[in-house]
């Protein structure tokens, strides 16, 4: 009876004791297991002093250095070698890789530009054939060829032929005055064909007025004679 009443008396006194209590045993027992057990721990270990190696001292060789043995030279070996002046290194020159290539490029030019050449050179043979569709001469003695060559290329702004036959042409007389202007033009040679021989005579009468004469000459007018040949330049 004694035994079974016992634990039963435990179980009571335990279920009224207060809940206060109980926690505080906890958070001491934490306390204890957590923090004061590792910092004890830690004072009671013993720490490690720093010991410097042991350092050692060299000290001088008490022998003292051998002297310097002089070598016996021979005068004759002296004699016989002499100084030899270094050769200078001349600088390599580079060979040019640019200049076969400027070569070759300058040939291919000279080649390309022939057939032109020849193409100019067979274009001004074939227009020297051709006659100038209009040639000026002057009645007298004029040295100013210029003015001439200026009349000629007036004239062949308007000579315009319906036909193209070198073998036909027109002289067309007129004068030209001090101040440029000309008098009536006139059929000095005719062609055989009455439309070209009016179409001359329109031509100088479109182109004049021409300039005036050149101040050196000493004339108040000046004859010509205009050739008109049917063709184009």
């Amino acid at each position: 009876m004694s035994s079974t009443a016992l634990p039963l008396f435990e179980r009571e006194t335990f279920r009224k004791a207060p809940m206060p209590a109980l926690l505080t045993l906890s958070i001491l027992f934490h306390l204890i297991v957590l923090v004061i057990l590792p910092i004890m721990s830690r004072l009671l270990q013993k720490t490690k002093k720093f010991e410097r190696p042991k350092t050692f001292q060299l000290v001088a060789s008490p022998f003292k250095p051998a002297p310097a043995r002089k070598v016996p030279v021979r005068e004759d070996a002296r004699k016989q070698w002499k100084p030899q002046e270094e050769k200078q290194a001349r600088p390599k020159t580079a060979p040019d890789r640019a200049a076969p290539r400027k070569k070759h490029e300058a040939q291919k030019s000279q080649d390309a530009a022939r057939p032109i050449r020849e193409d100019l050179d067979e274009l001004a043979s074939i227009l020297d054939e051709i006659p100038a569709p209009a040639q000026v001469a002057a009645v007298g003695n004029f040295k100013y060829h210029w003015y001439l060559n200026n009349v000629s290329q007036k004239l062949e702004r308007y000579w315009k032929p319906t036909t193209e036959n070198r073998s036909l042409k027109v002289v067309v007389s007129f004068t030209i005055k001090q101040d440029g202007s000309i008098t009536e033009p006139s059929i000095a040679t005719s062609s055989g064909n009455g439309t070209l021989d009016n179409l001359a005579l329109r031509a100088v009468r479109l182109a004049a007025p021409f300039g005036k004469l050149p101040p050196g000459f000493e004339g108040n007018q000046l004859d010509l004679n205009c050739t008109l040949i049917p063709t184009r330049k």
